[in-house]
């Protein structure tokens, strides 16, 4: 997600392997409108991905995660 090519995309195609929920829910959490379906011992994720500018929540506006 942190590639330029994907954050220039407006939506995403990816497959992901089913037992790895991590990566399904951090794609939805910085995907919009993300649909999941199985196709044999993955999971395929179509999703949007919000325009330029729109910082995930825990992200300072720059991009970076804040320290504490």
């Amino acid at each position: 997600m942190d590639l330029p090519e994907v954050q220039h995309s407006a939506r995403l195609k990816a497959a992901v392997p089913l037992g790895d929920t991590e990566s399904l829910w951090r794609l939805r959490e910085r995907t919009d409108d993300t649909v999941t379906r199985p196709a044999g011992s993955t999971a395929l994720v179509d999703a949007n991905i919000p325009p330029d500018g729109e910082p995930e929540s825990g992200q300072e506006p720059d991009g970076q995660t804040p320290v504490p």
